[in-house]
């Protein structure tokens, strides 16, 4: 696994949050329009434990799945959570991709006649810059003016809500206070505004549980936060209880951050020291390698598979043979 898909702050935030049942369903509530708001049973609000992302996203996205009930109908909503700096202009074809995948896995276990749920996707994106993208899967495909009225009905259609936490005033953000605190503190960061008042609320501060407070001083000390400039936000709060427990987190954390720093920086010096032993180990043993064998072992981040690797580069009896364990 590669270092940076490790530790997702940002992935790990979202997640935390809005898996709860309350913190999702408060978001949607608030966040969709209201005639679809009104036809959906809240009640029957389920987290499936799934993800449809492709690995090559997995660093710069992530994604939640809930089945809900939609007048007396089985529907889901999906949460897409992008967290890419630029946008991607083909959001729409993506979310295509990860929408057949939910029907794929929701006909394994209902067999015709059972008819396809309606999927209702959601894109929640963080950025420094509001996006140009269409959301309208239409707008991405080419139509030849004199016979796109013909065309048109033979071609997917598909319109996905896009979310702009840059587009939305801080204090425009509904749901429970740990749902709009994560909300806050997503848009703020990318803007360098993570010590600012409205992420610092201390009404909304003061309403969530010593967990979801952890997590949002975890996700402030992950970023790029000067620790005399929290020091001098925490020594702010009005609320004494409240600044005594918020302080003793924000230390606890960072003694926390400096161990778990040790310890990467201790497994990162190990696996370089695997993957030169494997590569001089091939050198010795045939010579030479192709860059794709190369590649493809700097990919590997198990220290246990480099062991293995390392024994195979030892004993192979050819580079081929040494390729098959890759």
């Amino acid at each position: 696994m590669p270092e940076d898909s490790i530790h997702q702050p940002n992935d790990k935030l979202l997640k935390a949050t809005f898996s709860s049942p309350e913190n999702a369903r408060a978001f949607f509530q608030n966040h969709l329009p209201v005639e679809l708001a009104d036809a959906l049973d809240w009640n029957s609000l389920a987290l499936e434990p799934c993800s449809f992302i492709d690995p090559q996203f997995a660093s710069s996205e992530s994604d939640l799945l809930f089945h809900i009930t939609l007048q007396q109908s089985d529907a889901f909503l999906y949460l897409l959570f992008e967290h890419q700096s630029s946008e991607d202009p083909r959001m729409a074809l993506r979310l295509l991709s990860y929408i057949l995948r939910i029907w794929e896995r929701f006909s394994q276990n209902h067999p015709p006649p059972a008819k396809l749920p309606a999927i209702l996707p959601i894109v929640l994106a963080q950025g420094k810059r509001p996006w140009k993208t269409s959301t309208r899967l239409e707008d991405l495909i080419e139509l030849p003016p004199s016979v796109a009225h013909i065309l048109r009905p033979w071609q997917p259609a598909l319109t996905y809500q896009l979310l702009e936490l840059i587009r939305i005033p801080y204090e425009a953000f509904a749901g429970t206070p740990e749902g709009i605190l994560t909300l806050r503190a997503l848009k703020a960061e990318p803007m360098d505004e993570l010590l600012s008042d409205p992420v610092w609320d201390e009404a909304l501060l003061f309403s969530i549980s010593e967990g979801a407070l952890e997590r949002i001083l975890r996700y402030i000390l992950n970023a790029d936060v000067s620790i005399p400039q929290l020091q001098e936000r925490l020594s702010k709060i009005q609320t004494k209880p409240l600044q005594s427990k918020t302080m003793t987190l924000a230390d606890r954390l960072r003694e926390e951050g400096k161990l778990e720093g040790e310890r990467e920086g201790i497994l990162r010096g190990k696996r370089e020291g695997q993957l030169r032993a494997v590569l001089h180990a091939l050198e010795i043993r045939h010579g030479s390698y192709p860059e794709g064998i190369r590649e493809a072992i700097e990919a590997i981040y198990d220290l246990e598979r480099l062991e293995v690797l390392l024994e195979s580069a030892i004993r192979s009896d050819s580079l081929e043979a040494f390729a098959q364990k890759l």
